[in-house]
């Protein structure tokens, strides 16, 4: 099966009179556990470990798998707003893929990026913008594949604003969940639009724990939603509330400032079966 790779900014923020870059196209095959894929794990040395989303491209040698910011600081529950707090340097090569035979490399994070823009302190930017890219070793390139663990897709990526109500899908690797399948994958509902869709509240049926940050969401329809970054209990009896930042917003912004290649486009999957 062939898939595409397809454009990753399409809103008003967007600088429209940029050319629209050519989708990739790539015949990947048939997924299999072996490769990488949205949902393996992502070791960073010092900083721990953490759950990847999607696949990037901006061109036929350069593919990134994508994570979350606060995945490569030490701050980042220790109070201190992102927009201050230290992170590894861009170029950091201390990243361990899973199935990836070479070391990956941090090509953009939104906190430094966010950092090196003047953003305020305490903003919803600030609170809300959790992203980074991992830039794939070229070596490792022909062992990646779009298809998300668990569900299949992303179908294309989610443009807009989703409604309070519509299901979600994620998975995560996060040791908490002893390798259950049925905890690592999670169904769940959008509960709260945050900072007018830059970012959601979700309640999952099985919690996001560390470990399982940067993790893809998958809208209902099997777009590439969000980033999960954030873990916090809900008041009902059996749902657990996740922070998640919207990729279309996540991947803009680094665009728009210059930290992402404009032709960085999200690969994507066409069979989805959550």
């Amino acid at each position: 099966m062939s898939a595409s790779v397809l454009a990753g900014c399409n809103s008003s923020s967007s600088d429209s009179n940029e050319a629209p870059v050519a989708p990739i196209s790539r015949n990947f095959g048939e997924p299999t556990s072996q490769q990488i894929r949205p949902g393996v794990e992502i070791t960073a040395s010092g900083y721990g470990t953490c759950t990847s989303n999607f696949l990037y491209a901006a061109n036929e040698v350069t593919y990134y798998i994508g994570v979350a910011a606060h995945c490569f600081s030490n701050d980042s529950n220790n109070g201190v707003n992102p927009c201050n707090a230290s992170s590894a340097p861009i170029g950091f090569s201390g990243i361990t893929i899973e199935n990836a035979s070479r070391a990956g490399e941090l090509a953009y994070s939104s906190w430094t990026a966010m950092q090196e823009n003047g953003e305020t302190a305490g903003s919803e930017l600030c609170q809300f913008n959790d992203f980074a890219l991992v830039r794939i070793h070229v070596d490792d390139i022909d062992n990646v594949h779009p298809a998300a663990i668990a569900y299949g897709g992303p179908r294309a990526l989610f443009n807009g604003v989703a409604s309070v109500g519509d299901t979600v899908y994620s998975y995560g690797r996060s040791s908490f969940h002893s390798g259950v399948q049925d905890l690592q994958e999670k169904e769940g509902r959008i509960s709260e639009v945050l900072a007018g869709g830059l970012a959601y509240r979700v309640s999952f049926d099985n919690a996001g724990l560390p470990g399982d940050s940067g993790s893809a969401i998958l809208h209902e329809d099997g777009r590439a939603l969000a980033v999960l970054t954030t873990v916090g209990v809900s008041l009902g009896p059996s749902t657990v509330g996740n922070g998640a930042v919207s990729l279309e917003r996540a991947l803009n912004y680094g665009k728009a400032s210059g930290h992402i290649p404009a032709s960085t486009q999200l690969l994507t999957w066409p069979a989805f079966s959550p």
